[in-house]
């Protein structure tokens, strides 16, 4: 059964060789094969971050190369440049050199946040917060943590959010929280599992190794350790191997099997050191110190100590710590200044809109008021021009009106002699009835008699006219009257419309061969009709309608 469970382990470590194999070969058939410098930088970014788990110095090496295309060609887009800064200051965190991974890392927020890249972003707060984690600032590291899970979060990038958890997971296990360091390993493991993602379950169970150890549960650890240090080793993954071997040392320290623990620590120092893993070494000349001091070596573990402190100091010596805290403030105060810069920008640029919009606005108003008033001239010249021509025809009216008076008063004078011609043909006709004597006095009678009825026939056909002339000068005012006095009758109305004439009450009972008496009873009647006040005068209402 442990020979089957070995070869099973040993088949699965040469399956994923050939994998990582099978990886590189097409990694560096793609820079090869790259046309243009953009191409070829994105292909030196992908096999760096490659490197960067398997061969160190080549890492370095590729990195530095694009770098250089990023500076030598103006025509690669800023996106590349940041890019590139992202990997060094992954690469300046592994050797230890905090302060220029911390800057690069700066410039590249800076970038991804001008041109809102939320995953580059998310990916740029991971690697500062595992850099504070390196210099043991925990409180700074969980808080750029939670701001990158966040981001995947809202991105639905499981790995993004698996590296997050395993990172914090991390944190809690430097800060002695066992519990919740396993819970969070738990739950990145799972979220690997959930995407397939086998190197990165590895590199839990080089974290879950290490926990382990210090819960005592020893032989989960250094299973766990020897499997990922067989496949480390088929990987040439060096980072990960110098980790499992400091971490099956600590499991031998604790069993007190110190030259065992001190071989493997040695296996880790000499990893470091050709690779340029400070961090790594600050770790194992610790280690290497405390067992020749359980050897009772004290001279070999004070010179450990001493190279021990040496890369220690390196790393987390208050100047270094100044250094970080205050690349971070600058990059603040810029990132600060250049809001302030762009609010002054916006304010200025706002500043001449409200003074174009008012400007224009202005004119609008001037242009507007020319209009409304070069409006209002041609409506008052309009208006004054009807006016006028409505006062002509009023004028004209009026005057129409006044003939028709005069030719109605001349009528009605007629009318008034034709009445008196005729009493007097009347009496005439009696007196000469009376007085002929002969055939011959009758002939000349009744010659006179006939011219003067002749005289009396168009006098009287002048009379027959005086009804439409009447109509024509009250031309609508009998509609006019029906409409606001419905009361009057049509001979009220009639009368209305003589007295409109300015006719007099004699006049009137003359045109309706009437009393004056009765003329008098119908005007009061009219009156009493129109509701009119003892002081209104009815004539006066007559005219106005």
């Amino acid at each position: 059964m442990k020979n089957l469970l070995l070869f099973s382990l040993l088949f699965t470590a040469i399956c994923f060789s050939q994998e990582e194999n099978q990886e590189l070969i097409q990694l560096e058939k793609n820079l090869n094969n790259a046309a243009t410098n953009t191409e070829k930088i994105q292909a030196l970014l992908d096999l760096g971050e490659y490197e960067l788990d398997h061969n160190f110095g080549k890492a370095e090496f590729i990195l530095q190369e694009a770098f250089q295309l990023t500076q030598n060609d103006q025509n690669i887009a800023p996106k590349y440049s940041a890019l590139v800064a992202v990997q060094l200051g992954v690469l300046n965190r592994r050797k230890g050199q905090h302060a220029a991974a911390i800057k690069q890392y700066l410039q590249a927020l800076s970038y991804f946040e001008q041109v809102k890249d939320t995953a580059n972003i998310a990916d740029v707060y991971h690697n500062i917060g595992v850099l504070h984690k390196f210099q043991r600032d925990y409180k700074a590291s969980f808080e750029y943590l939670e701001k990158a899970r966040k981001l995947h979060v809202k991105l639905t990038n499981k790995q993004g959010i698996a590296n997050a958890l395993l990172m914090i997971g991390s944190n809690y296990k430097a800060l002695k929280k066992s519990d919740s360091s396993e819970l969070f390993y738990a739950k990145a493991k799972e979220m690997y599992l959930a995407i397939n993602d086998h190197k990165s379950i590895e590199k839990v169970n080089n974290y879950l190794a290490s926990l382990y150890i210090k819960t005592g549960k020893d032989s989960l650890a250094l299973q766990l350790n020897h499997e990922n240090i067989a496949r480390s080793k088929k990987n040439n993954e060096n980072l990960s191997l110098v980790t499992n071997y400091l971490s099956i040392s600590n499991i031998y320290y604790k069993q007190k099997d110190y030259r065992i623990a001190g071989k493997y620590v040695d296996s880790a120092i000499k990893l470091s050191k050709k690779e340029g893993f400070k961090q790594k070494l600050a770790s194992a000349y610790s280690k290497k110190s405390r067992l020749w001091y359980r050897l009772e070596n004290y001279k070999s573990a004070y010179l450990s100590h001493r190279k021990y402190k040496k890369y220690a100091d390196s790393l987390f010596n208050i100047e270094n710590t100044k250094k970080l805290q205050e690349l971070e403030l600058q990059y603040q105060f810029e990132k600060e200044r250049q809001k302030i810069t762009q609010k002054t920008a916006a304010e200025a640029t706002q500043k001449w809109l409200y003074f174009i919009l008012f400007l224009l606005t202005l004119v609008s108003a001037i242009l507007a008021s020319l209009l409304l008033k070069r409006s209002f001239k041609n409506r008052a010249k309009i208006a004054s021009e009807k006016l006028a021509q409505e006062q002509a025809q009023k004028r004209a009216l009026n005057e129409k009106v006044k003939v028709n008076e005069e030719e109605t008063k001349h009528l009605i004078a007629d009318n008034s002699m034709r009445l008196e011609f005729k009493q007097e043909l009347l009496d005439q006709l009696k007196t000469e009835i009376n007085s002929i004597k002969s055939l011959e006095e009758m002939k000349k009678t009744m010659s006179s008699l006939i011219s003067k009825l002749q005289l009396q026939i168009a006098t009287e056909n002048k009379l027959s006219s005086i009804q439409d002339k009447i109509e024509e000068v009250n031309k609508g005012f009998d509609k006019k009257l029906r409409e606001h006095y419905p009361k009057l009758t049509k001979t009220d109305r009639e009368i209305c419309a003589l007295m409109r004439l300015n006719l007099s009450i004699k006049e009137i009972a003359t045109i309706r061969n009437s009393s004056i008496d009765a003329v008098k009873a119908a005007r009061y009647r009219i009156r009493k009709k129109m509701q009119l006040a003892a002081g209104e005068e009815l004539e006066y209402i007559i005219q106005s309608l």
